[in-house]
């Protein structure tokens, strides 16, 4: 039988490797930057062009756990790792957390990372916020 692998703060560290190198480059295509804030508790990633942050993360004792913008519903989502955030997360902003708990995770979440990133950039360009567009579909 093969040992589970511990997690360490080097896990961690790999996870937010893995985020990094698979949502910057969404960006730099972009012509935009992502801006890399660090907290005592958490590290926020921002378009430098929209001066919007669209991610905040956390890596906490054997997960990281990532806070996005879209709500669940909103989110084109295969691995099922988006769950409803508390309305205290980022002021309310933040409608999904995702939780990583291992390197292969790191792929799916990106994945929805970039669909925050994508969001923020669709509402500077006069997109609609998918809650707004959902409740008057029934007017």
């Amino acid at each position: 039988m093969e040992k589970p692998t511990e997690w360490t703060s080097g896990t961690s560290r790999a996870i937010m490797a893995g985020l990094r190198e698979r949502v910057r480059p969404v960006a730099i295509r972009r012509r935009d930057r992502v801006e890399e804030h660090v907290g005592r508790y958490w590290i926020s990633w921002r378009s430098r062009n929209r001066n919007r942050v669209f991610a905040e993360i956390r890596a906490l004792q054997g997960r990281v756990q990532v806070f996005i913008l879209p709500g669940p519903r909103d989110l084109r989502d295969s691995a099922g790792l988006a769950r409803r955030a508390p309305r205290t997360q980022g002021w309310g902003w933040f409608r999904s957390r995702i939780e990583v708990s291992s390197l292969e995770g790191v792929e799916p979440a990106a994945k929805l990372i970039v669909q925050s990133y994508e969001q923020v950039l669709a509402r500077e360009n006069g997109g609609r916020d998918p809650r707004i567009a959902r409740r008057t579909q029934g007017l």
